[in-house]
């Protein structure tokens, strides 16, 4: 039995033995595997330096000034075609071309031909035009450098741009419509914005229906947020329009007209059938009623009175005041003084008509 064990204690003795040695010639060889995998380690600070040295902008991007002068940026704008005001909304439509064009002289090359170049590789001036709602632009992002580092920046836009409008003579009003282009976060002293000779101006003609173009100007003028210098260095065209009365002419003045003359029927009937006369007032008066509902689209919206508001409130005021008169004169036709009432209707003839002369010459002239 001791003899048993003491072999197969020698035998436990002998695996330990093996495995050791095993051990000890395997374990450098895998370490030195591992470390021929492993890539590299970067230390921390070596790769925060890497990373903000890939991130500075190069010097093509940085703004060409010399001895710190403000970079002069050569701008036109060419209106193509304004479709129309939408002076409800306070805001117009309008098909926009805009080129600018600068010098970098380190984005020189022998040519001939020259290069496309996407902005965002190279320094633009970032311009906006400030009064742009939506907008389409037809060209993709590319600037064109000439051969001497001219480089030009050329866009198509079409879209909606707002625009503050005083409408109070509506419908006879005149307005200016404004494109101001703006560097965004570019002062005057880093930006000088001058005209492009032969670019600026407007189409001989536009499609807008009920405006015709009195006069038009293009200046560099900056743009100042808060109403006071410094600003922004900008350039803007302003169109001078006036407006076309024939369509609320004959759309809404005339028919308005013919409702308030609708009121004045009652004054040549017998005050006596007071049953037709009420009815006809009622009738005026809710037709009054139901058109102002449906012209009510194509008053602007604002705050204060216009000529054509001023109009309608004293048109309405009138074939009121015509209802409120042909239930008196049937009362008084009623209570035996018939004759009183006739007398008043006759003046009355004569007076409504007068008096909506008047309320067109206040209204409109």
């Amino acid at each position: 039995m001791r003899s048993r064990l003491a072999g197969c204690w020698r035998a436990v003795v002998g695996l330990l033995a093996i495995m050791t040695v095993l051990l000890n010639v395997t374990a450098p060889a895998v370490a030195q595997a591992q470390s021929q995998q492993a890539p590299p380690q970067t230390p921390p600070a070596v790769s925060s330096v890497a990373g903000a040295t890939a991130n500075a902008p190069q010097p093509e991007q940085q703004r060409p000034s010399i001895w710190g002068e403000p970079t002069e940026v050569r701008v036109g704008i060419y209106v193509i075609d304004v479709d129309g005001v939408d002076s409800a909304n306070q805001r117009f439509s309008a098909s926009v071309y805009l080129q600018a064009q600068w010098n970098i002289p380190l984005l020189r090359h022998e040519g001939p031909a020259p290069l496309l170049r996407r902005t965002t590789s190279v320094w633009t001036p970032r311009l906006a035009l400030v009064n742009e709602q939506q907008a389409w632009s037809a060209f993709p992002p590319y600037v064109e450098i000439a051969p001497d580092g001219e480089v030009t920046y050329r866009q198509k836009l079409w879209g909606w741009f707002s625009q503050p409008l005083n409408l109070r003579d509506f419908p006879f009003d005149k307005q200016r419509l404004t494109l101001h282009l703006v560097t965004a976060g570019l002062k005057e002293s880093e930006v000088k914005m001058v005209p492009l000779k032969l670019r600026s101006g407007i189409h001989s003609e536009f499609s807008m229906p009920d405006f015709k173009v009195i006069d038009w100007r293009a200046e560099p003028r900056p743009y100042l947020p808060g109403g006071k210098p410094p600003g922004t260095a900008g350039f803007i065209l302003e169109i001078d329009i006036e407006r076309l009365p024939e369509y609320y002419t004959w759309k809404v003045i005339l028919p308005l007209c013919l409702i308030i003359m609708m009121s004045w029927i009652p004054r040549w009937l017998d005050p006596e059938d007071g049953g037709t006369s009420i009815g006809i007032s009622t009738t005026a008066f809710l037709t009054l009623v139901a058109y102002l509902f449906a012209i009510l689209v194509l008053l602007p919206k604002v705050a204060y009175l216009t000529r054509m508001d001023r109009f309608i409130l004293i048109s309405t005021i009138m074939v009121f005041v015509a209802l409120v008169q042909t239930v008196v004169m049937t009362y008084l036709a009623r209570q035996g003084r018939g004759a009183l009432a006739l007398q008043i209707n006759w003046v009355s003839r004569f007076v409504y008509p007068i008096l909506l002369l008047f309320v067109l010459a206040f209204s409109f002239a």
